[in-house]
């Protein structure tokens, strides 16, 4: 009898995790103000989690130069917020890379160095680097995020918010 009480328990215990959702990160604290609170390195972004109505993460190359993952945000409003990580972009070695030899390679390198400066002077610390007007749209709000991980770690607080409507904070550094 004690054995069963025993796995009833750790059943209805696995049953009721299952069904509650995902446990938050170390950069992801749950509020119950229903706004979702950014604090990242180059500033913060404040949104109240039911005027998202749209939310996106996609992935390309620019420029043949850099690999970007972006985060958009759709809002009620003329703001349009991007969340970005980027890397060089390392093309796959095969038959149409081996003709372009290295002569490719090296002005890749070189458009991606030019590209990387367009964002900020060193990646070490990343910025948006804005020329008015022509780089930058009107009612465009802009970070890079250092590292690819944390740019999926703010995507998914993000969902969790728009999904649930519950406020959050989202930390770049726990």
């Amino acid at each position: 009898m004690k054995t069963l009480l025993i796995i009833l328990s750790l059943f209805l215990t696995i049953s009721l995790q299952a069904q509650s959702p995902a446990t938050p990160t170390a950069q992801d604290d749950v509020t119950r103000d229903g706004l979702w609170d950014a604090r990242l390195q180059g500033g913060n972004y404040l949104v109240r989690c039911n005027a998202i109505i749209a939310l996106s993460k996609h992935e390309y190359i620019s420029d043949g130069v850099a690999r970007v993952v972006e985060v958009n945000l759709t809002l009620n409003s003329a703001q349009i917020i991007r969340f970005y990580f980027l890397e060089p972009y390392k093309p796959e070695t095969g038959s149409s890379t081996v003709g372009a030899g290295t002569q490719a390679l090296d002005r890749a390198k070189g458009l991606f160095e030019q590209a990387a400066g367009r964002v900020s002077p060193d990646l070490t610390n990343p910025k948006v680097v804005k020329n008015y007007p022509a780089s930058t749209h009107a009612h465009t709000v802009e970070f890079v995020i250092k590292e690819e991980t944390r740019l999926n770690s703010l995507y998914g607080s993000l969902e969790r918010s728009f999904r649930t409507g519950q406020g959050r904070i989202w930390r770049e550094n726990p």
